[in-house]
């Protein structure tokens, strides 16, 4: 008989993964024309179920005959998915191919059938070239067209004309020269098989330059397609007819979800581990058996040494082989560098060079934008001010994702990636992301410590030249009067004394000495506000003790009961005790104030490097979504001063507790 089965091994190349380029613009949809086209899915659905039907209805035996074949399968399949891309307006053209696949495998097993229930001049005349405009489509035409039925620029189109010329001229030599002469072997004309071999190349060569200028929806799409025909090619060769039926379904079935719904699935994963195996099956067969001829050459051909020499040498290259091909699939389906490890050692790299946080933002952007061939990637890092953020890369527009990054428990900025077509981002690039996010992490919180610590040195800064000139002023406007008054004053009573008037000038002495007293006292409020001087005459603790004794005989004593734990510390640096002083007194103040604590703990430990101060209340504590205000401001900033932190949380079960280290480094 002649009718040879659908050679899908011919589109087994192409079958690696395809796509056309995206989505083309919608058309409108012609109502006559959708159902033209579904009444010819039908006539070949009914045609395939008449062939099937017509050895059971009289009997007959050809029956297995008809299924050596998988026509009656690709016959409802290709018609079913061409019924469903008919309205569909971008695969239209699509649609019409997968017809013509359909109504040809249709007459082919309906031709068959009648010829095999009785003899039939017209069914042996169509059973003998019915079968070709299906091969010669699928294997020449669809890969330069899939999904969408639109080829590639110039030289695509010339390639998809000339497939389909080559499958019109053939079909109509092969018609004619079955009805002149009754025979129907195209290939043994090499005029057939060498235009033929060269369409099938320039096809996988279509696919190849999809491949490798498409973006991740190009290669989705080519993926589903791939995938069943990978399915089907390997089923052609080591599956029974029956289960080659099967697989065959795979094909129509990918090239209808790569027109329509190609971001059902990670399709991207399931078609590149099955392109693997295959390679690598492939590839360890061809080393048994070149190891095999080899060591069988050496050894004789029955010894039982070549065989294990063989199996050996497949152990030695199976993991090589193994990682080179899955290197080069996964590049293939994801772009350079692919492997999420591989891209963190490059990106690490490139970060480590970058002369600042900033620029290291910046080349971390532009390394995973051109890592996984995505449209745009940025990287916003919201300053500690809350004044602005900082922004490196282009803007992603809708349709992207959002990584957060963070570092030590805190959010520090957020990735956003956006495909190169605006499509939605395969689950695979999204995982890449965020590991890569893990890397970007870094140069984003140091940035934001830079940006708080450039703020925090031009805040010191503007309070220094504040206290300056707040202790000019007191000096001039406050203390210089009152000494120039009391310079004025003992020189008016110096001239009482020479003139004997002894009880004027005892009035001008008591008077400037009044004087000096005030000004006396205002350079110990100026002193005072520079330092307490209670640390240098009791120590930080016993001046803990004075303030939380304080604050417990307010309201005539009924205050709540405070406990100091500082004893033991080291000599500490002046403004390390200043900043531990307040950063208490505050925490002891907010928590008699706002908390109606009634027990206070005030811990105070010096550890190498470090001071630790913790202060525990068991008050309302601090609400959830409580603001900063100028009390816990002031001791956030106390801390960073000194390169510290402070932190103000709820105590379990109820409470406030409020911990600050301090750096310190001993002073003598």
């Amino acid at each position: 008989m002649t009718g040879p089965i659908l050679s899908l091994t011919m589109t087994a190349p192409a079958a690696a993964e395809r796509e056309l380029p995206v989505p083309v613009p919608a058309r409108t949809i012609s109502r006559a024309a959708v159902a033209a086209a579904r009444l010819i899915a039908a006539l070949a659905v009914l045609a395939a179920l008449a062939a099937v039907a017509l050895p059971l209805l009289t009997g007959g035996d050809w029956l297995p005959q008809l299924f050596r074949t998988p026509e009656p399968v690709v016959a409802t399949s290709f018609a079913l998915a061409g019924a469903v891309l008919a309205g569909v307006p971008a695969a239209q053209r699509m649609a019409a191919l997968l017809l013509v696949v359909a109504a040809s495998a249709a007459a082919y097993v309906l031709a068959t059938s009648v010829s095999a229930a009785g003899p039939s001049a017209l069914a042996d005349w169509v059973r003998a070239w019915a079968w070709l405009p299906g091969l010669l489509v699928t294997t020449t035409v669809l890969p330069h067209v899939v999904p969408y039925g639109r080829s590639l620029g110039g030289a695509g189109r010339t390639a998809a004309g000339a497939a389909v010329a080559f499958t019109a001229v053939s079909t109509l030599v092969v018609a004619g020269t079955a009805a002149t002469t009754g025979r129907s072997d195209p290939f043994s004309s090499p005029a057939f098989t060498v235009p033929l071999l060269l369409l099938v190349l320039s096809g996988i060569a279509s696919v190849v330059v999809r491949v490798r200028r498409g973006g991740p929806v190009e290669r989705r799409q080519l993926a589903w397609v791939g995938l069943g025909l990978l399915v089907a090619v390997i089923a052609t060769f080591t599956a029974p007819p029956w289960a080659v039926a099967v697989a065959v379904l795979g094909l129509p079935l990918g090239l209808a979800v790569a027109a329509t719904r190609y971001r059902l699935y990670d399709i991207d994963l399931v078609a590149g581990r099955a392109l693997v195996g295959v390679l690598l099956l492939a590839g360890s067969a061809l080393v048994y058996a070149a190891v095999t001829g080899w060591a069988g050459a050496l050894l004789g051909a029955t010894s039982p040494v070549a065989g294990f020499v063989a199996a050996f040498a497949v152990a030695l290259v199976f993991h090589p082989l193994h990682l080179a091909v899955r290197r080069a699939v996964t590049r293939l389906f994801r772009g350079r560098r692919p492997d999420p490890a591989e891209l963190r050692r490059a990106l690490a790299e490139r970060v480590r060079a970058a002369v600042g946080p900033g620029e290291a933002l910046a080349v971390g952007t532009a390394e995973v934008a051109d890592a996984l061939r995505l449209g745009s990637v940025t990287v916003e890092v919201p300053l500690p001010d809350g004044s602005r953020a900082f922004t490196a890369g282009p803007s992603v527009t809708e349709g992207g994702v959002e990584v957060p990054l963070t570092l030590h428990g805190e959010r520090v900025g957020v990735l956003r990636a956006g495909a190169r077509d605006g499509g939605v981002l395969a689950s695979p690039d999204r995982r890449a992301l965020e590991e890569l996010g893990e890397a970007l992490a870094a140069p984003a919180y140091a940035l934001r410590l830079a940006h708080a610590l450039d703020g925090s040195r031009t805040e010191l800064l503007a309070t220094r030249e504040d206290e300056r000139r707040r202790l000019r002023r007191d000096l001039h406007d406050g203390l210089g009067p009152q000494l120039a008054a009391a310079v004025m004053t003992l020189d008016t009573a110096a001239s009482a004394l020479a003139r004997s008037d002894l009880d004027r000038a005892r009035r001008l002495v008591s008077a400037g000495r009044d004087d000096i007293g005030e000004a006396v006292r205002d350079v110990r409020r100026l002193v005072e506000g520079l330092r307490p001087p209670s640390l240098d005459d009791l120590g930080l603790a016993e001046t803990l003790r004075s303030g939380a004794a304080a604050l417990t005989g307010r309201d005539g004593g009924s205050g709540p009961e405070i406990t100091v734990d500082a004893d033991g510390l080291p000599l500490l640096p002046a403004a390390v005790e200043v900043a531990a002083l307040r950063i208490a007194q505050e925490a002891m103040l907010n928590a008699v104030r706002h908390s109606r604590a009634r027990r206070i703990a005030v811990t105070v430990k010096a550890r190498p490097g470090v001071l630790e101060l913790e202060v525990l209340d068991d008050g309302a504590g601090i609400a959830p979504d409580a603001g900063g205000g100028v009390g816990l401001t002031s001791m956030r900033e106390r801390a960073a001063e000194l390169g510290g932190s402070c932190t103000v949380t709820r105590a379990e079960p109820t409470g406030t507790r409020v911990a600050a280290a301090l750096p310190w480094e001993d002073p003598r």
